[in-house]
């Protein structure tokens, strides 16, 4: 058969929400939607920024996908901009790989396990301390109580000079003052004045002079919207986060992924003629030309294979009539450079690798069948959900780690559906 050769195909698809009874149970090692990064060691792992409009990315998707002969555990964190403005572009995606050591992490689940009390002597221990911590604090905050005043005293003493000083300025100064703009005002700008003085809470002048000779000048009114915004053309970001450094509560749902293989290996041609068979046994009176029948039955086979869908697009109707053979399926993994369903030709070569130069192979593909179950957490418009058409992840071949690495990024594709 043709599919003999063909490297397997693993399909992922939603399983169960995942909630506070599973959590214990999530880490690095488990393959989910959405949520938070669960990082290989303490040390939280920090969401992407999006190189396009600089807002923090969002976790997509959690894969967990050793390699073999590997001494490596080898997660992929994807992520995904959900600002509008950055949609169906390849840097509103991020993979990110991170590897950690087999020994290393058995090593330190060990140490943790170790330097952890039991539960009894911990709270005991914690009780005694925090008694202890209240009496001191208590003692230290009346001590400082006390003996605050007479430094604010001493303190004020001191500065007596200065203060009088400043509050005969302040006694000066007059902000209606008729010649405020005059140069005397301005070479003593103790006697108070609009010029020179950041503090004064509105500038005021008076002009001498004929009443026809008084020209008015209307105080320009600001605008109400970003101008700057309106001439580029760019969609408000409704969910907008733009300090990167803050940390944003949105999420996407959390749920786990099942994991099945694609087996499209099915003798079709066999089926039917086992079919055929029961057939001419049950009805022997309808018998035909069973040669005559073959030889037609595959003229009109090759003319179907041949044939090019209504819409002229061969990439498109491949990629929807695989999808509908195992529907459901949300992504599909294989490190296999010929398993990605693409909806069109790619339009540039993927590079190598650009940390240590190796091959770069496809490994995942996101389909658009996971927009519906990326549910933004908290959402303010129910509707609201992302756009793309595929997304295509190729990595080093060699998944090139050393012990220093905090993590890698690979190489993303995206392609929008074509209206």
């Amino acid at each position: 058969m043709a599919c003999k050769n063909r490297s397997k195909v693993y399909l992922g698809f939603e399983d169960e929400f995942i909630t506070e009874k599973h959590r214990s149970l999530v880490n690095f090692a488990t393959n989910k939607l959405g949520g938070i990064p669960d990082s290989h060691n303490d040390t939280p792992l920090v969401s992407p920024v999006c190189k396009l409009c600089g807002l923090n990315q969002i976790l997509a998707l959690q894969l967990y996908v050793p390699l073999e002969n590997s001494k490596y555990h080898r997660t992929l964190y994807i992520f995904t901009c959900i600002n509008p403005n950055c949609w169906n572009q390849n840097e509103s995606w991020t993979c990110l790989r991170i590897q950690s050591s087999e020994e290393k992490t058995i090593n330190e689940r060990t140490a943790t396990q170790t330097e952890i009390p039991s539960t009894t002597s911990w709270l005991s221990s914690a009780d005694d301390w925090g008694d202890e911590g209240n009496d001191n604090a208590s003692e230290k905050n009346g001590n400082v109580l006390k003996n605050e005043p007479s430094k604010k005293l001493n303190l004020f003493m001191k500065s007596t000079d200065l203060d009088d000083e400043l509050r005969e300025d302040l006694s000066n100064l007059c902000v209606n003052d008729p010649n405020a703009n005059s140069p005397a005002s301005i070479e003593s700008p103790g006697s108070g004045g609009a010029v020179g003085r950041l503090d004064s809470p509105q500038a005021s002048a008076e002009i001498e002079g004929e009443e026809s000779e008084v020209v008015c000048i209307d105080t320009p009114m600001q605008p109400q919207c970003n101008l700057m915004e309106l001439l580029h053309g760019v969609t408000p970001h409704p969910f907008q986060h733009s300090d990167v450094n803050s940390s944003s509560n949105l999420a996407f749902a959390e749920a786990f992924i099942g994991v099945d293989e694609e087996d499209l290996c099915v003798d079709i041609s066999q089926h039917v003629r086992d079919l055929f068979l029961e057939y001419q046994r049950c009805n022997p009176d309808n018998q035909v030309d069973t040669n005559a029948k073959s030889n037609e039955t595959n003229a009109i086979d090759e003319k179907y294979e041949k044939n090019i869908p209504i819409h002229g697009d061969e990439s498109f109707h491949n990629f929807i009539s695989r999808i509908q053979q195992n529907p459901g399926q949300l992504l599909r993994y294989c490190r296999d450079n010929t398993a990605p369903l693409v909806l069109y030709p790619l339009a540039s070569i993927v590079g190598p690798c650009k940390y240590c130069g190796a091959e770069r192979i496809f490994e995942v593909q996101v389909l658009p069948t996971i927009i519906p179950k990326l549910k933004l957490q908290p959402c303010r418009e129910q509707n609201f959900e992302i756009e793309f058409g595929t997304v295509l992840i190729y990595t080093c071949l060699v998944s090139c780690w050393s012990s220093t690495d905090s993590f890698k990024e690979e190489y993303v594709i995206v392609q929008a559906e074509r209206l």
